[in-house]
């Protein structure tokens, strides 16, 4: 099956990752620019990602981008209703965790400039992933997952697949990840064997099913895409006019990124869903027609 040979890329890449990244980090560092290790890590992996998949795009049958969803009549409607959907939902989170006692307004940087400098980079990020996660995941993922094991599985699989590759982010500094050969591959998968994970790869499992469920009942990837952004929007921009404490972690989730794995954060993405079915169910009957679900 081709979907075992997209997988094989995926984990494969994830180990090239491993090995590369510390030496990238120390790279960067010796010109002078100082990065958390974890994003150095990412991006490593998102350019080696994008790379893989364009050099194997036509062997594993990935699709074009109708299959995908991206072609699409009223993308742009589709992609406000997204960013509308996940922006309610996450004020909603805000809202809940504020009560709780989990949030507290602040201005992070005293310099307005730095301030809006930061806010536009937060914004260009939120587009890149919003974008490029949904791209792979409810996009090709998705497609491929479906057609090689059906609808239901695909849809599991995927969700699952999401959860967990995000849990893989390594923490601390590049030296504490540049140890040769197994040790490595080790500290890489490390974060699965911690159950304080657990919530947080489930809170983003919840976020990802619901992605797929906007999805498949749309045809469209816009709506998903709308929605992650403006899910990281929030956390990147938000982060600049207010602060999450990091406990109670049953309120706000057991780290980055903050209220997924929490009670706000399940707030946050059941408000997302039931505001998508109300959504669906207007252009259901604005247009007569059954609402659509890709195969």
């Amino acid at each position: 099956m081709r979907t075992l040979g997209l997988i094989a890329l995926v984990l494969g890449l994830l180990v090239v990752t491993a090995v590369v990244a510390p030496w990238v980090a120390a790279g960067l560092a010796a010109l002078g620019f100082e990065f958390k290790f974890s994003r150095v890590w990412n991006r490593v992996f998102e350019v080696l990602l994008v790379v893989g998949v364009g050099l194997l795009w036509r062997r594993l049958d990935l699709g074009r981008a109708a299959d995908l969803g991206l072609v699409r009549a009223g993308w742009a409607r589709d992609l406000g209703i997204g960013l509308a959907v996940g922006l309610a939902g996450m004020l909603t989170g805000l809202l809940v965790c504020w009560l709780g006692g989990g949030l507290v307004p602040q201005v992070r940087f005293p310099e307005p400039w730095k301030t809006v400098r930061k806010a536009l980079s937060g914004f260009a990020a939120a587009a890149l992933v919003g974008g490029g996660e949904e791209v792979l995941f409810r996009g090709v993922l998705l497609r491929r997952l479906m057609a090689d094991c059906g609808r239901a599985a695909g849809v599991v699989l995927v969700t699952a697949l999401y959860g967990v590759v995000h849990a893989l982010h390594p923490s601390g500094s590049r030296e504490a990840h540049a140890s040769a050969g197994l040790d490595r591959l080790l500290t890489l998968f490390a974060p699965l064997g911690d159950p304080g994970v657990l919530p947080a790869i489930a809170g983003l499992a919840a976020l990802g099913a619901v992605l797929a469920f906007a999805r498949l009942r749309t045809a469209s990837l816009w709506i998903p895409v709308g929605i992650h952004a403006a899910v990281v929007s929030v956390f990147r921009v938000g982060r600049l006019f207010f602060h999450v404490r990091p406990k109670p972690a049953w309120l706000v989730g057991p780290g980055w990124p903050p209220l997924i794995g929490g009670v706000a954060g399940g707030v946050a993405v059941a408000t997302m869903l039931a505001l998508l079915v109300v959504v669906l169910q207007r252009r259901r009957r604005a247009t007569g027609a059954p609402l659509a679900c890709p195969g």
